[in-house]
């Protein structure tokens, strides 16, 4: 940083922000209009992410120097390999998966949140973090409650929602930041 504040720092960026989060208002929407399609794209891209990153992973075990760690990197880069693999083999059970896992997620999550809020409640704004961490819970026992046949388009659906929540966010952060 050059000395000047972090809005300030921004500043002169705002028409940037403005349009990425006018961008991520239409990805969002275009997201929540197809959760199903997105649902499976999350997916297909995990599947792929995980599959390049066990071949890294393999790769870089011959660089490992002793056999030990060659063996611990190499069985983890097969490890991503095969669960990569299966994703993309079996795009419906990994939805089902995918979506066991998120609920699981978001009831740990928004324990660890509801927690922490009261470590903070001395502090004003200790109630933020416990309706964040009781809305963390709720969702996760609604996904839960719906399983399995929410689980073709919940993850479309949340990742939708979080694309537009985002946008909304930027280009509110933009406007406030021109108005200064």
């Amino acid at each position: 940083m050059n000395g000047t504040t972090i809005p300030q720092d921004i500043r002169g960026s705002s028409g940037w922000l403005l349009a990425l989060g006018i961008i991520y208002v239409i990805m969002g929407f275009l997201i929540i209009g197809t959760p199903v399609a997105a649902t499976l794209a999350i997916d297909l891209l995990i599947g792929i992410v995980l599959i390049i990153g066990g071949l890294i992973s393999i790769v870089e075990s011959f660089l490992a120097g002793d056999w030990k760690r060659f063996l611990f990197i190499f069985l983890s880069g097969v490890l991503y390999v095969v669960v990569g693999a299966l994703l993309l083999k079996n795009p419906m059970a990994a939805i089902l998966t995918l979506t066991l896992l998120l609920a699981a997620f978001l009831i740990v999550e928004g324990i660890f949140k509801v927690v922490h809020a009261f470590q903070l409640k001395p502090l004003p704004s200790w109630i933020w973090l416990f309706i964040s961490g009781a809305a963390s819970v709720i969702l996760g026992l609604m996904v839960w409650a719906g399983f399995p046949q929410t689980s073709t388009f919940i993850l479309g659906l949340l990742v939708g929602i979080a694309f537009l929540m985002n946008g909304i966010s930027m280009v509110m952060v933009a406007f406030a930041l021109k108005g200064k």
